[in-house]
């Protein structure tokens, strides 16, 4: 996955490299304003990548398996009858 982001990151890199040379800029401005496209890139694709892996990891539900059970087991306490306490007439 590292290696797809470093080369989508070096592709964003050269991209820029060509736009920006044929504005006839100079080359120490062309290079670094390549290089700060290249980090932009890649820091972008490690944002999406960690949001996407926490929503996956948010659907599968807790990770503590007892605290499923405590969750069902709640409502179905609720719905049985409350016994009286009270003495018959």
């Amino acid at each position: 996955m590292t290696k797809v982001m470093f080369q989508v990151g070096l592709l964003g890199f050269f991209v820029a490299i060509v736009f920006f040379g044929t504005q006839g800029m100079p080359l120490m401005d062309m290079v670094l304003r390549s290089f700060i496209i290249f980090i932009a890139v890649v820091l972008g694709q490690t944002a999406i990548f960690v949001m996407v892996a926490s929503m996956k990891t948010a659907k599968k539900g807790p990770a503590v398996k007892g605290h499923e059970e405590h969750h069902r087991a709640a409502p179905a306490a609720a719905e049985t009858p409350a016994k009286q306490t009270g003495t018959p007439s």
